[in-house]
């Protein structure tokens, strides 16, 4: 979450505050580290209760306002709620069975999480799989902790994940504000990301400002810059045409009548009666003169006895990909996109210079570059720096990390990032991303205030329904 509020801030806000970043990881971290030694020295001075009461209230919110989401965001609310209210009630109750269950709870999570991770690594191989892999064996040794417990008790237990959770968002915090001050000032994130995604130089992204590579990935001194306000206010303000992002679901272009199997045909892929799989697709426009769409030169076979082999993101499955032209083209030869997501707010100049690079590359990879992954990266280029330079105030970002879409899309990002990006990833996470740039008015009071609406509707029409039964039935209410 915080990789995702950073990039909405952009590089230069993130370059000209490194040192209050740093200054909050430490204090993150060293917060973390005092709750750890709280939780292992067995006298917990840690205020659980209050926490639990905090917990429950986050909980009860959320659930009331979750069915104000559309898709992956009304799920994911359900489930953060329903299992923030379960530990909430847990932590309140403040019995050792409670403290036990609680550890059997996050060491299953912890369990899963890892497995899915590991699994994803071996099967897909995208790039720094091995990485990935071992921070998966991390997340099982984490849950075996929490099984037997050692080295703390299970009274322990939510001190010392919250203390994991500080200490690792507090190292990212530092991390990230030491590489980004040694980057050029007219480098972007994605230029950091990229320079991180090896395994040979994980930390030196800045040092190679001389790099011919880097060179031709920075904008020109005339082009925008967050270091002046009048210009970045008119790079904002001129932009005329709407940022689309149009998605084709996998049950929406397929061929034929598909299958019902709930989240695979939504997520992964849709099977028609023939056995035919449908993958869906997704593309990027802004009329007239912009449009990304990445397809395979020659279609790829996607029976089911190949398809698992496709799935590894590795250089044998690279095949010649090829670029459409525009959008009118496309649903014409194939079919109307099912959804579109417009953005209002964008960084032209941006996503102008991430599509120079990455055209000139034409390379198609099922898993790890393929259509929804190029949307992705294109609507992340675009969007970088939107909230920076809208307001200079770190109270931009805290207002964010409250911002219950911002968590929605990092869960997204996240699964996508360590399996593959997909039409279905790519829908829900522009509507969540469109929620953060395009906030309705105090986001939580008008989603709250949209649930009374819903559930005042929902009353007037049961009792619509019931005067109407008493009407036609007059003496079933009688004995």
């Amino acid at each position: 979450m915080i990789r995702l509020v950073l990039l909405l801030l952009g590089a230069d806000f993130i370059r000209r505050n490194w040192h209050a970043l740093a200054v909050a990881g430490l204090a993150w971290g060293t917060i973390g580290v005092s709750l750890m030694i709280d939780a292992l020295d067995g006298v917990l001075n840690f205020p659980l209760t209050l926490f639990g009461y905090l917990l429950l209230l986050e909980s009860l919110v959320t659930l009331w306002v979750a069915n104000s989401g559309m898709g992956a965001q009304k799920t994911l609310r359900y489930v953060k709620g329903t299992l923030f209210l379960l530990i909430a009630i847990l932590v309140i109750t403040q019995h050792q069975a409670s403290n036990m269950a609680l550890a059997m709870l996050f060491g299953i999570a912890f369990t899963i999480g890892g497995s899915l991770q590991i699994t994803s690594a071996l099967v897909v191989r995208f790039p720094r799989w091995r990485t990935a892999m071992l921070g998966g064996l991390v997340q099982i040794v984490l849950a075996i902790f929490f099984f037997q417990p050692y080295p703390t008790h299970y009274k322990g237990t939510v001190p010392y994940c919250l203390a994991l959770g500080l200490i690792f968002g507090g190292w990212n915090m530092i991390w990230l504000a030491l590489r980004s001050r040694m980057l050029p000032q007219q480098a972007s994130a994605d230029v950091l990301v990229e320079r991180n995604s090896g395994d040979d130089r994980p930390f030196d992204a800045g040092l190679h400002d001389g790099a011919a590579d880097l060179q031709s990935r920075l904008r020109p001194a005339s082009s925008e810059s967050t270091d002046a306000p009048e210009a970045t206010e008119a790079t904002r303000t001129t932009v005329a045409a709407p940022l689309t992002v149009h998605v084709w679901t996998p049950t929406g272009s397929a061929k034929g009548p598909a299958r019902r199997q709930p989240v695979i045909d939504r997520y992964i892929a849709a099977v028609d009666l023939n056995g035919v799989i449908s993958t869906g697709h997704a593309a990027l426009e802004i009329q007239p003169d912009l449009y990304i769409s990445l397809y395979p030169a020659e279609e790829i076979d996607r029976s089911p006895d190949q398809f698992a082999r496709l799935l590894r993101a590795t250089a044998e499955n690279d095949v010649k990909g090829r670029y459409l032209t525009d959008y009118a083209s496309e649903a014409a030869a194939w079919c109307e996109s099912t959804e579109k997501i417009l953005f209002r707010d964008y960084r032209r100049a941006s996503l102008d210079r991430f599509w120079q690079h990455y055209r000139r590359t034409e390379i198609y990879n099922l898993t790890h570059r393929n259509c929804s992954s190029t949307v992705a990266n294109a609507l992340e280029a675009a969007l970088e720096g939107v909230m920076g330079g809208r307001d200079r105030h770190w109270f931009n970002a805290v207002r964010m990390m409250f911002t219950p879409e911002i968590w929605v899309a990092s869960q997204i990002r996240k699964r996508a990032v360590t399996m593959a990006w997909t039409p279905g990833m790519v829908l829900d996470y522009a509507r969540a991303l469109r929620a953060v740039v395009h906030p309705r008015p105090l986001s939580w009071a008008a989603s709250l205030q949209l649930a009374l609406r819903q559930s005042r509707r929902l009353r007037q029409g049961w009792r619509a329904r019931r005067r109407y039964a008493e009407r036609e039935n007059p003496g079933s209410g009688q004995s």
